[in-house]
């Protein structure tokens, strides 16, 4: 399995921000622990052609594509360059999960919601060349029509997610990046899923309208192990970090009694 995230700089997008591809990292941790090998592609610092020959040379029975809206024109390409390179071609994250149909015209399946168990059961149908209707959260088409498996719920303990594989992430290319542009290194941390309001703009596809979050415990464990990979600040990348405030207190006071030297920075 190797794992894309098609973010190619493109002109539609004016951020100044980058981070890494925090749902890959989870999908790529949830594969290695059943023993899947398994590969991530970055392509916020790469070239296409660049992208395209580590994809290859990875020799992947399935890609799986992660797609925002910036990257939607980039994941369609690609995947039409890399149809012959693999079994089976997979679309992920939110605009997948919010218009699987318009995926399915270059990929074979559109993984719908959270990633990691369905990429796993995935894998496991390409493994033993099992029919892929039985697998909630996805779509696919089938004689040329498209289906869709039965939705698959929401992970609830969040605790028992094992954290992304950030030694998988170009760690000194984000922390160059954000030392050019702002003095400073960060990269983001996702505390929980889930948010319980309806913006206009924002049509929470992946994690649902349910709050859902992970104990301060959890959430200061991992934040110190970025701290060891020599970051100086976090990004709480959650929808609504500051919702739950009992939880925010103890996650401060889990990191100061861990003497966890970092400063953060978060979506309110």
């Amino acid at each position: 399995m190797t794992l894309v995230y098609p973010y190619f700089q493109p002109s539609n997008d004016n951020s100044i921000f980058r981070f890494p591809p925090l749902g890959l990292g989870y999908i790529a941790t949830c594969l290695k622990n059943h023993g899947v090998s398994v590969q991530l592609v970055d392509c916020t610092f790469a070239e296409e052609e660049e992208a395209l020959e580590r994809v290859r040379r990875s020799q992947p029975r399935i890609i799986g594509v992660q797609v925002m809206f910036s990257m939607k024109e980039k994941a369609l390409e690609l995947a039409r360059l890399l149809r012959n390179d693999c079994d089976l071609l997979v679309a992920g994250g939110p605009l997948p999960t919010s218009d699987p149909e318009e995926f399915l015209s270059s990929f074979d399946v559109v993984a719908m919601g959270e990633g990691e168990q369905t990429m796993l059961e995935l894998v496991h149908a390409v493994q033993e060349d099992e029919g892929l209707a039985s697998i909630p959260g996805i779509a696919f088409k089938e004689k040329g029509e498209v289906r869709f498996a039965p939705a698959r719920p929401f992970i609830e303990e969040l605790d028992k997610v094992p954290f992304p594989s950030r030694e998988m992430f170009d760690n000194q290319a984000y922390k160059r990046y954000y030392m050019k542009s702002f003095g400073y290194t960060t990269t983001s941390v996702m505390t929980s899923r889930g948010c319980p309001f309806q913006c206009d703009f924002c049509s929470r596809p992946v994690f649902g309208n349910r709050f859902r979050a992970r104990t301060a415990e959890n959430v200061a464990e991992e934040v110190e192990q970025v701290r060891e990979l020599g970051y100086e600040r976090v990004w709480f990348a959650d929808d609504c970090f500051t919702l739950d405030r009992k939880r925010l207190l103890s996650i401060c006071d889990k990191l100061v009694r861990r003497h966890v030297r970092i400063g953060w920075e978060c979506l309110g």
